[in-house]
């Protein structure tokens, strides 16, 4: 495994790959424009070209986009529901622009009514997003949730029959979140945890469609379903369940991206890229 962070990219967006070097990171996330405002992000093409440059120049193996957290592609709420699909088009559009590797986004909760029916809107939402970028290398990955509030994709059985619904699109991955499995109810502590979740993937999903992992610690216990992210080491899944995760053969050459709050409550930093890769045997 190799690991990165979510960086800022606010002053322009090869600003990303700059504050990823910085911290020593080999992969990078970050947020195309406000992750709280529906307004699309649009490049110049000589900003993109100057973020392209700037990868091609550092040592970034990875990066990836995350999407607004208002996307709900399970809502019952037309007007929200259009809103959530241009808005996972946009990002997989500014993605190919910028030549990013992936997006990640949250899938959203069904509110209610039940896990059928927001299915089949996840599923009409999904297939349209991937039609109106077709052609595109960019990955689409679906990230687990800590499960709660009705939303949707909590463990690999869900993630499995979503991606099912959408044909089986090959462009569509997942992206497994430490924090919201440990929160969801699977105890990474283990080796037997972790064998768990692997069998688990390989049953509903398949290996080959996990593309990459968010590595935080969690604030809140084990089945807590309430998504609380804290710094490598210091919260309930603790040191060696990342010394189990970072050590899984599953997981050798795929990006570990931190979404932790920083020492400092900035956000990810170098001193947990040194934990994480302290822990690599």
């Amino acid at each position: 495994m190799y690991f990165g962070a979510h960086v800022k990219s606010s002053g322009g967006v090869w600003h990303a790959i700059e504050n990823g070097v910085e911290i020593g990171a080999e992969a990078v996330q970050f947020f195309a424009g406000s992750p709280r405002t529906w307004a699309p992000t649009l490049y110049k093409e000589k900003d993109a070209a100057r973020f392209r440059e700037a990868r091609a120049g550092s040592p970034i193996r990875f990066v990836v986009i995350h999407t607004i957290y208002l996307i709900n592609l399970a809502s019952d709420r037309p007007d929200f529901y259009e809103k959530s699909i241009r808005s996972l088009s946009g990002a997989l559009a500014a993605a190919d622009q910028l030549g990013a590797d992936a997006i990640v986004t949250h899938i959203g909760s069904h509110q209610g009514s039940g896990f059928a029916v927001g299915l089949e809107r996840v599923r009409r939402g999904l297939l349209t997003a991937l039609a109106e970028s077709e052609g595109s290398p960019v990955r689409l990955l679906l990230e687990n949730t800590a499960g709660a509030g009705g939303t949707m994709g909590v463990d690999f059985r869900e993630l499995g029959q979503i991606i099912d619904a959408a044909g089986g699109d090959p462009r569509l991955g997942i992206c497994l979140d430490t924090a919201h499995i440990f929160e969801s109810g699977a105890d990474l502590r283990t080796r037997e945890g972790v064998d768990l979740v692997l069998r688990e993937l390989d049953e509903h999903c398949g290996r080959d469609r996990l593309v990459m992992l968010h590595l935080n610690d969690s604030k809140t216990p084990l089945g807590s379903n309430r998504d609380r992210h804290e710094n490598i080491g210091d919260g309930d899944l603790g040191e060696e369940a990342f010394r189990l995760l970072v050590n899984e053969p599953a997981f050798e050459d795929l990006p570990g991206i931190l979404e932790v709050p920083g020492l400092d409550g900035s956000g990810p930093d170098r001193e947990n890229l040194a934990r994480l890769r302290a822990l690599v045997d």
